[in-house]
């Protein structure tokens, strides 16, 4: 059997994930760029599950060295797709399709797809981030353009447990307190303030964070040993890998568990396409 059977092509996945990633491959980087229709990325479902097999084969490829995430616009991630929760009856009673097959089927793998990638990942953060911040912050290097912010929107803006990775990743970035404090008061953590947080490394102008993305794929990493730049990959995510671990299944059980009690969405009144303006976070944000 052939060594080889199971590699990836570009212009094979590049098809496949065509409706949330615009892929370019220049020297071993690839830059995967988050879109809905060619703009700004709307978060649905779809994306939710789809990133788990991307990554996979953006791993199984054997052209790529290194990954650039970035956004579409000026936003990261700062949208729901109000069709995808739609299709997937958000709107109805909680039950196990939601809590299992949806949330915890694909949470308790979305992290760790991006954890196990085994060539290093720069996230160039092109703008907002109100969701899944693990794909912006889980990486070797962060850098932000100056509109870029962070919010948290579990407990402010659905009122539901902050479980899906979220407690263990602001928890070890802004420590216990400030962590517990972010993720309960609705704030918004801007781009200087993430600097000097250790969110993120660099802040630069909006025009200028994916070339500065590119020049550090090119200076930092791909300048150096191929193995050398993989195995230092593998030992800077390791950490991430036994928090996740740890920790992941646990914090989607609850978080799940909980939505059986109160799922906001029922009321007719919710809109998932506001998340930041709901009542709890538009007063502090």
């Amino acid at each position: 059997m052939s060594m080889h059977k199971y590699e990836t092509r570009l212009e094979d996945y590049a098809e496949k994930y065509a409706d949330f990633f615009h892929f370019r491959r220049e020297d071993g980087i690839l830059e995967a760029r988050f879109h809905t229709n060619g703009g700004p990325l709307k978060w649905g479902l779809e994306v939710h599950h789809g990133i788990i097999p991307a990554m996979f084969d953006i791993n199984a490829d054997p052209e790529n060295e290194l990954l650039i995430l970035t956004g579409t616009g000026d936003s990261f991630l700062a949208e729901f797709d109000r069709e995808s929760w739609a299709r997937h009856r958000f709107h109805e009673p909680f039950d196990a399709y939601h809590g299992y097959d949806i949330f915890y089927k694909d949470q308790t793998r979305e992290p760790f797809a991006l954890i196990n990638l085994q060539i290093p990942v720069i996230a160039a953060v092109n703008g907002p981030s109100i969701v899944h911040a693990e794909l912006a912050l889980l990486n070797d290097i962060v850098i932000a353009s100056e509109a870029t912010y962070f919010y948290e929107g579990h407990w402010d803006g659905l009122g539901i447990v902050p479980g899906d990775g979220v407690h263990t990743l602001f928890r070890e970035l802004l420590g216990p307190n400030r962590g517990r404090y972010f993720m309960l008061m609705g704030q918004k953590i801007h781009a200087e303030e993430a600097l000097q947080l250790g969110l993120v490394g660099e802040v630069l102008p909006h025009d200028k964070v994916l070339d500065r993305a590119w020049e550090i794929a090119r200076n930092v990493f791909m300048n150096k040993n191929r193995i050398q730049r993989r195995l230092t990959r593998s030992l800077l995510m390791q950490p991430w890998r036994e928090l996740f671990t740890k920790e992941l299944f646990s914090g989607m059980a609850h978080e799940s568990l909980a939505c059986y009690d109160y799922w906001p969405m029922k009321s007719k009144t919710f809109d998932i396409g506001n998340l930041i303006e709901r009542d709890g976070g538009k007063g502090r944000i």
